[in-house]
């Protein structure tokens, strides 16, 4: 029989500790030495779940910095594009673009509401190997494209890939994760995004210099690096979900995969699979049916729902479609010759920004980093709108804007960027947890398809010509935001599951969790 402190770092063998009459619960920041402890004891599980995160959010990443630079190489407009006789000159007209960002979106946001049913019946481990397959046959589309309509039917499968992976990522990692490091593992996934995106920028500079079709091409052909990493590690690593397999009543499978997962360590797996076991009696016990989409919307579920859209819906109002996503872009308007560099700078120190964020999650808890960071992005968004009212076209103006914008990346992916994607998967119950993450999957895609669609009639000098005044727009709606996760957003750090969901039954404040 193992001991106490065998188990103490287990998937969610801890137990609600109760404090004061309140109710409140009183949990001791764990130290570094207290972290390094707990990924060293669960190596094979950090192992596993740092692959899982890594390889398809590395995906996303990549091809939104694809999407977003090639529609301004020259090769790739003469193959896609249209010619304009009267110009006498070949260009992608604005609705193409925007064809494509209504295709993509759409398609993300019916993969995200399809992967919730999808993860229930056949799987988390399946679902990989779907998304995987989505992103290779978009490449290969895309490889053989020769029209803007061929290019569309690629982002069909593209934006189907990144609804799935969103949905499916927070959703297996929280459920494999060990208490004690789940902040840590949940907040890999926008580390790697930002990876796919410095990776992609590299590639995209070293191809714009080949003088044919190729250019282009590949970059997109570099896509299958990542997708056929991707599934080797699925098939090698990565095992089902526990919680899956008890859900199913294949208990037998899902001790083998907790056996896998803690494969080396001096636990009980028995042990573990009674906590989850117990975890999904109890939250069966209202329903026996099977979850549905309507439950996320019943009762405490609603709260949680809620809370799990919250910070992926502000990680696109704090800005990140105009100092991320445009940034080239926008700087490339604002009078910048070198964005490419700029935006190379910003993705190295959100890289640094997001390693930071790791440290920090397990200590300072996740509201306060959340909390914290977005003010340092609020200041951001209002200098920069600053900046579109004072010294326009001076070289000093754009300087500042591209400072900012970096500063900004800092602030944005060591909290929210970082902590976002942790607080969705933790906040929605073990039993719905699947379907709660793609509604947040969805809402996300909704955002920032509209903001994605708005941007560039913000800043081109042909529409509304804004420029960095469009940051008020952010620092609006930014503060509002603030404001409701101030006082709506609860704290889960160190707490089980089984504590998450006495706390949310009990409608427990979130000042008080």
């Amino acid at each position: 029989m193992s001991s106490e402190k065998d188990h103490k770092h287990s998937l969610d063998v801890e137990q609600v500790k109760s404090g004061g009459q309140d109710g409140t619960i009183t949990v001791t920041p764990p130290s570094f030495i207290d972290q390094f402890r707990a990924l060293k004891t669960h190596k094979r599980a950090v192992i596993a779940v740092a692959f899982a995160c890594s390889t398809t959010p590395v995906l996303i990443g990549y091809d939104l910095t694809l999407i977003g630079s090639i529609i301004a190489n020259t090769e790739f407009i003469h193959t896609i594009g249209t010619y304009n006789q009267d110009l006498q000159t070949w260009s992608l007209p604005a609705r193409q673009q925007l064809i494509w960002t209504i295709v993509q979106y759409v398609s993300a946001i019916l993969a995200a509401l399809g992967s919730g049913s999808l993860n229930d019946m056949i799987g988390r481990r399946i679902c990989f190997y779907i998304t995987v397959g989505l992103t290779v046959s978009g490449t290969l589309i895309e490889l053989f494209s020769t029209s803007w309509k061929v290019w569309a039917v690629a982002k069909l499968f593209m934006g189907a890939a990144m609804g799935s992976m969103q949905a499916n990522t927070q959703t297996y990692v929280s459920e494999i994760t060990p208490t004690s490091i789940r902040g840590i593992t949940l907040s890999l996934f926008q580390f790697w995004i930002i990876l796919g995106q410095l990776i992609a920028s590299c590639v995209l500079e070293g191809t714009s210099h080949v003088d044919s079709p190729w250019s282009w091409r590949g970059a997109v052909v570099s896509q299958f690096g990542p997708a056929l990493f991707c599934l080797a590690v699925f098939i090698s690593l990565v095992p089902e979900s526990p919680y899956f397999l008890v859900a199913k009543g294949r208990l037998d499978d899902a001790k083998a995969a907790i056996a896998r997962l803690r494969a080396g360590e001096n636990i009980s797996c028995d042990e573990e699979l009674r906590a989850i076991q117990e975890t999904l009696t109890h939250e069966r016990q209202a329903k026996e049916a099977s979850p549905s989409f309507l439950e996320c919307f019943q009762g405490s579920d609603l709260r949680r729902t809620l809370l799990a859209c919250l910070p992926l819906v502000m990680q696109i109002f704090m800005g990140y479609p105009l100092c991320s996503n445009y940034l080239s872009y926008f700087l490339t308007l604002s009078g910048m010759n070198n964005a490419f560099l700029i935006t190379l700078i910003s993705v190295i120190c959100s890289l640094v920004a997001g390693i930071i964020a790791f440290g920090l999650v397990e200590r300072v808890g996740r509201r306060n980093q959340l909390l914290v960071g977005s003010c340092g992005m609020l200041l951001c968004l209002f200098i920069i709108s600053l900046l579109g009212f004072l010294g326009v076209g001076e070289k000093w103006n754009y300087r500042a804007l591209a400072a900012f914008c970096i500063i900004w990346a800092v602030f944005y992916f060591g909290s929210i960027g970082a902590v976002g994607w942790t607080i969705m998967a933790e906040v929605s119950s073990s039993r719905l947890r699947a379907k709660t993450t793609s509604i947040a999957a969805l809402s996300s895609s909704l955002v920032n398809m509209v903001w994605s669609i708005a941007i560039p009639y913000l800043v081109n000098k042909e529409n509304a010509n804004l420029g960095p005044k469009s940051a008020l727009l952010f620092l609006g709606c930014s503060i509002v935001l603030w404001g409701v996760c101030f006082f709506c957003l609860p704290e889960t750090k160190g707490k089980s599951f089984a504590e998450l969901d006495s706390l949310f039954e009990a409608r427990t404040p979130a000042r008080k969790f």
